[in-house]
């Protein structure tokens, strides 16, 4: 089972591994002529106890490239998030409706799914005439029978009508397994675009308005930046998640000059979506598997749009070389938070603000975390750096864990009063050192567990 190796931060959500023996967890199947070509990219949803998942499925018809054919979307369910039956037909599709202007020939695609609160069903997916991409809303009470509601931006017309929109990330707030649309500041917001991310709001989950900087473009709130993993394009991916720490956005991320897509993760404010709090400067899921570079999209491909808690465990589903349909699986409570934390550690300490501290420098570091008092701590952490290849001692202090926000605490008094948040993410260790009471961030550490 391989896991993910990108070093995460304390935000972020992960590791994920992707189990071996059940992905690709949705293939095509040629005896069915819908979805005889691919199946790949889908929305997750939890109902009743089972994982649902809407995938996009392509017929072989049109030409053999990428966008070439018609999409219809196919519905699987399964009780383990593992294996899935499907239904015999697609459950939305072009048909010969007030929407077939916009999804003829090519058909509906790359869905994302949310609940409201009254329990119907959002999902936002790409209308492809092979003229304009259009982002979609469409809404239902089973999964099965949907009402089409057409293009988000139809009401504001103009531009978006005429201009690529795709990818509907909306916010949503997590209660048990459920995923359900949420307002922030007296409105739902949803992430959306490619080649950079924007952002609009709505009064109904149906009609959506992208906010405008003063020149009357859509702004832009995630960008893709040269020399990372990101550097060629940023896509909206699932639903964005309130959490503790702020809004979770999973985004995918095509890569120059290698065009791969791979995901990554960023933080927005929870009290303005717009403002962008963090970023991971890797990929925590990327293409490694044969199944992820085989297909229509040799590059390599995996992209994410279905993301659910289910049985205490989180699934993401993803697109495979835009063929498949791949999952990977993060399990919080793996192992208890002592457990996870007892080992030794080394990476660096870099240093972020030297007016707090004028004697802050980067250094090479060790920690050892040798004793727990029980599952949940304390632990005893020694801190050692490292200078002209010889470790000395920093001195040994006492963690406490914090479990609403899943993460280590210890208060310092030296030099100036400040707090060591840690957390641990698999084999990473991420912390930052902020100074109190204003909580303004001194150094940051990234470390990486040794073996044993």
């Amino acid at each position: 089972m391989r896991a993910s190796l990108a070093l995460l931060q304390s935000w972020m959500f992960g590791p994920f591994t992707k189990p071996p023996q059940v992905n690709p967890v949705i293939t095509p199947n040629p005896a069915v002529v819908w979805e005889a070509y691919a199946t790949f990219n889908p929305a997750a949803v939890v109902k009743d106890g089972k994982v649902f998942l809407l995938y996009r499925a392509e017929d072989a018809s049109g030409t053999q490239q990428i966008g070439g054919h018609t999409s219809r979307l196919g519905l699987a369910e399964s009780s383990d998030g593992f294996h899935f039956t499907r239904r015999e037909t697609p459950v939305l599709y072009p048909d010969t409706d007030a929407q077939r202007q916009y999804e003829w020939p090519g058909g509906v695609e790359d869905p994302r799914i949310v609940e409201s609160d009254d329990g119907t069903y959002i999902l936002t997916y790409t209308q492809w005439n092979r003229d304009v991409p259009r982002l979609a809303v469409a809404a239902s009470r089973d999964l099965i029978s949907w009402t089409k509601h057409g293009p988000a931006f139809a009401r504001v017309g103009g531009q978006y009508m005429r201009t690529e929109s795709k990818s509907g990330a909306i916010l949503s707030r997590i209660e048990g397994d459920r995923l359900i649309a949420t307002r922030v500041n007296g409105k739902y917001w949803m992430y959306f675009g490619v080649p950079d991310l924007r952002i609009a709001t709505s009064e109904n989950l149906l009609d959506w308005t992208p906010l405008e900087d003063s020149s009357g473009k859509a702004v832009k709130v995630l960008s893709a930046r040269p020399g990372y993993f990101d550097s060629w394009l940023v896509e909206a991916g699932p639903p964005a998640l309130l959490t503790p720490a702020g809004i979770l956005v999973l985004y995918n991320a095509g890569s120059l000059p290698s065009h791969t897509y791979s995901a990554g993760q960023a933080l927005f404010d929870a009290h303005d979506p717009t403002k962008l709090s963090a970023r991971s400067d890797t990929a925590f899921i990327t293409p490694t598997e044969s199944y992820e570079r085989t297909g229509q999209y040799t590059a390599g491909t995996t992209f994410v749009e279905g993301f659910v808690p289910f049985r205490g465990r989180w699934f993401l589903y993803y697109g495979t070389a835009d063929s498949r349909v791949g999952v990977a699986v993060w399990d919080p409570q793996g192992q208890s938070p002592s457990q996870a934390i007892v080992g030794t550690w080394h990476g660096t300490s870099l240093c972020v603000d030297k007016q707090v501290d004028r004697a802050c420098h980067d250094e090479e570091v060790v920690y050892v975390v040798d004793s727990a008092a029980g599952p949940r701590g304390p632990v005893r952490w020694q801190a050692d750096k490292i200078v002209n290849g010889a470790r000395e001692s920093m001195g040994v202090s006492r963690l406490t864990y914090d479990s609403t926000g899943q993460h280590w605490l210890v208060d310092i008094t030296a030099r100036f009063r400040g707090r060591w948040t840690l957390a641990v993410h698999g084999d990473s260790l991420v912390g930052d050192l902020s100074e109190l009471p204003a909580h303004r961030l001194v150094r940051r550490i990234a470390v990486v567990r040794m073996p044993r």
